[in-house]
């Protein structure tokens, strides 16, 4: 698993960590995990509550925030992510089975919370490695434009 960070707050994993990774991450000194997976999702590492549970014993934050890819960008999940990891000691690492959703997800959350540009912000998610797909791209757009309207 590989962690990016796009801002100082915010990083993202390119997968979802293993029963074995959990006290890595707390090493790395991360006060937060989201995981964005479905119970029972294609290629479970482990069932969000058990995750919740060994990150929650390793004394970082927990949020399980289910999440399916056509609901990416939507406004209303998408502002109730954002209000829920301000909540949350930082920095937070948020991540998915691939971390497609995470990576989108996360750069939606940042674009409007820092009040990045367009040009900004996929200066920042190139700086840091973080390429949103093809196909999520778009609902990151129609979600900063809906919000900046």
């Amino acid at each position: 698993m590989t962690i990016r960070f796009l801002t100082g707050r915010f990083a993202v994993a390119d997968g979802a960590p293993g029963a074995g990774q959990i006290a890595d991450i707390e090493a790395q000194g991360f006060g937060s995990v989201v995981s964005l997976r479905m119970a029972g999702e294609r290629g479970e590492t482990m069932p969000p509550d058990s995750e919740g549970a060994a990150v929650e014993a390793a004394g970082m934050a927990w949020l399980h925030f289910p999440l399916a890819p056509p609901q990416v960008g939507d406004v209303e999940k998408t502002d109730d992510l954002s209000r829920r990891m301000q909540e949350l000691p930082a920095p937070i690492l948020i991540h998915c089975a691939s971390g497609a959703r995470a990576a989108a997800m996360a750069l939606c959350v940042c674009t409007i919370g820092e009040n990045w540009d367009e040009e900004t912000a996929a200066r920042k998610a190139t700086d840091a490695g973080i390429a949103v797909q093809p196909e999520l791209a778009p609902k990151v757009a129609a979600y900063v434009q809906a919000k900046r309207a």
